[in-house]
């Protein structure tokens, strides 16, 4: 097999927001979300039926790149967006962001590898803080998604990496339940 056929198929609407992003206040970044929508949308080379997975993939996906840092860096810089984004996603929005950011580091069809991916996962802690601490996502979304180690289910992401991921989640849900 050659490497365009190993590379899974991206959705289109991915480019058209990573192209808006530098360019769109937060308020219109998220219209843009709604305008593409989801319908039938291509998620690791695979139609995605289930809407809030569709979306925060492509918000994710548009948005963050761990070419510019790390991943609480990228989450930091793009947190306008990323706010505006969850908070036009409705219920749930939250959650299904910190899954995709789950499939972003862990699926086999992202080409987040080697260092990069091992300091993500390792720092994955730090960067639920930067989305806690902005208000990108709500406690109660960070404990939903804590309390499902299958969040990732819809990006391929193996147990052994959600175990590893969701155990940075509970050591940070311990930090903020110790009030810092």
């Amino acid at each position: 097999m050659s490497d365009e056929e190993d590379e899974a198929e991206e959705d289109w609407r991915i480019a058209k927001l990573f192209a808006a992003a530098d360019k769109s206040s937060p308020e219109e970044f998220a219209a843009l979300v709604d305008k593409v929508g989801t319908k039938d949308a291509i998620v690791f080379g695979g139609v995605m039926m289930d809407q809030p997975t569709a979306r925060a993939h492509f918000v994710v996906l548009a948005l963050v790149d761990l070419d510019d840092g790390s991943l609480a860096d990228c989450l930091g810089t793009r947190r306008a967006l990323l706010k505006a984004a969850v908070a036009a996603g409705g219920a749930g929005a939250g959650s299904a962001l910190i899954a995709a950011l789950e499939g972003l580091l862990c699926s086999p069809s992202t080409a987040v590898e080697g260092e990069a991916r091992e300091s993500a996962m390792s720092s994955f802690d730090e960067a639920l803080k930067v989305l806690w601490e902005y208000e990108v996502v709500s406690e109660d979304e960070l404990r939903a998604w804590q309390a499902d180690e299958r969040a990732g289910r819809n990006y391929q992401v193996s147990s052994a990496d959600a175990i590893r991921l969701h155990e940075k989640g509970r050591e940070f849900l311990e930090w903020v339940d110790e009030g810092e």
